[in-house]
């Protein structure tokens, strides 16, 4: 999405001209002139070319530098004051304050020939902030900065940045970041961000993201973590409501997540992922409730308490391209609905998690002809037919379950069976538990009963 990063070149152009309309044609006189810099300690003016660096202030480097309205200079090596603006043409360091705008790197190349311009780009010429802006609208550096940025509107780096920006709207580097951007809209970091991200509303970088967005919306081009092929490479880690990314190996926890490609961990309520494909390399996890990208079953079975229990399971299938592993490992996240009950007139609804390990075989037609996995659901019951009880009804179990292929040629087909270990927390007058190694006890001052169960059923997988 290139639509901050469009804007934020708007706002710099128009902060740009209005640096330059505050300090009239004496920058541009000054740049064509080309004279030599010289130091001084201490300069006061009340506008540019009316202070006591005279009508050629940007051939002045100062140490400390008081501007009645705005200030323009070579450099500042020190402090440097102004009720308006800022304008240094090559570099900043120590403390800039601005009422409006701070500008560092402007005007210099103005007057200069094409040939001029690359001999002194050839030369060295970098415009850098070694220390701290703060103003009231704009911070603008044109090449590197090394410190830290703070401002109402718009902090802007055109080169790269190490240190931290921290802006009511906005922040942008145009190359890569150290450090932190944190703001009320948005932040750019165009080619990486290496540490972290926060803002109101959307953060990007089009590269790799080594640390943390929070945000409403987050987007990267990718994030390393431990499936990575590189696995020294520092974890990525996107929190927010819509997350993005084109390779993602880090984690995404948020509402709705996108990865393009995933091998790292997403925790929504949806998730969207496409599996890696480099060799060797394991897929991602996916946990929420609906997961769409690769592996979906469909379970139909009858346990201790209700007569028909459906379960709808999407998920990731962890190591398809590890040809050395002895099983293949799934992830799955499943949607419970469960009718007819045994005990009463009960129903519930819920989601479990489990992981699957299925045999492996180089014969046609054997691999993943039987599994055994491990889990964990969590049901809330209602007790009367056609109403959602709205008191607390939980029903939890941990389970082992064992499935085989029914017969050689029913491909994708399995009966399976599981031994669980159920609690159920509220009202016992109001679910009636089977008497299988039943026992009752109290956790958090709530009534809660504990039994031993079982299920049996068929799998499409």
């Amino acid at each position: 999405m290139n639509s901050p990063y469009r804007l934020n070149k708007k706002i710099l152009n128009a902060a740009y001209l209005l640096v330059m309309i505050l300090h009239g044609r004496v920058g541009i006189v000054s740049a064509q002139l080309q004279p030599t810099i010289r130091q001084r300690v201490f300069q006061f003016s009340f506008t540019p070319g009316f202070g006591t660096n005279g009508i050629q202030p940007g051939s002045f480097s100062n140490a400390i530098s008081l501007n009645a309205t705005s200030g323009y200079s070579a450099s500042n090596s020190l402090l440097e004051l102004a009720l308006i603006s800022n304008l240094n043409t090559e570099n900043t360091k120590g403390l800039q304050i601005a009422g409006l705008i701070n500008l560092t790197g402007g005007n210099a190349f103005g007057g200069l020939s094409k040939k001029d311009r690359e001999l002194k780009i050839k030369n060295g010429y970098r415009s850098y902030l070694h220390g701290l802006q703060i103003s009231g609208m704009s911070n603008v550096v044109l090449d590197e900065v090394y410190g830290a940025q703070i401002s109402c509107g718009l902090n802007l780096v055109k080169g790269s940045m190490i240190g931290a920006q921290f802006s009511i709207l906005s922040n942008v580097v145009y190359s890569y970041s150290f450090g932190v951007q944190a703001s009320g809209l948005f932040n750019v970091s165009a080619t990486s961000i290496d540490g972290v991200q926060i803002a109101g509303l959307h953060n990007y970088t089009s590269g790799t993201l080594s640390g943390v967005q929070v945000s409403l919306i987050n987007q990267v081009g990718q994030t390393e973590g431990k499936n990575s092929l590189d696995k020294s490479q520092p974890t990525g880690v996107q929190l927010g409501i819509l997350n993005l990314a084109k390779s993602m190996n880090g984690f995404q926890i948020g509402i709705v997540n996108i990865s393009k490609v995933s091998q790292g961990t997403q925790i929504g309520l949806v998730n969207f992922y496409k599996n890696g494909k480099q060799p060797g390399t394991r897929n991602g996890t996916a946990i929420g409730l609906l997961n769409i990208g690769d592996i979906e079953t469909i379970s139909i079975y009858t346990n201790e308490i209700f007569g028909t229990n459906y379960e709808i399971s999407t998920g990731t299938r962890k190591n398809g391209r590890v040809n050395l592993d002895k099983n293949t490992v799934h992830i799955t996240n499943s949607l419970i609905y469960s009718d007819h009950s045994l005990r009463g007139h009960s129903w519930g609804v819920g989601y479990g998690l489990k992981k699957m390990f299925c045999n492996r075989s180089a014969l046609p037609g054997v691999a993943e002809s039987k599994f055994v996995s491990v889990g964990a659901d969590f049901q809330h019951i209602s007790t009367k037919p056609g109403e959602f009880t709205k008191n607390l009804s939980l029903l939890s179990r941990i389970k082992l379950e064992a499935g085989k292929r029914i017969t050689s040629k029913s491909y994708g087909f399995n009966w399976f069976g599981s031994i669980t270990f159920n609690c159920y927390l509220g009202n016992p007058n109001d679910f009636m538990a089977p008497n299988i190694l039943k026992f009752n006890a109290q956790i958090a001052n709530n009534p809660a009963t504990f039994w031993v169960g079982y299920s049996v059923g068929l799998i499409l997988h």
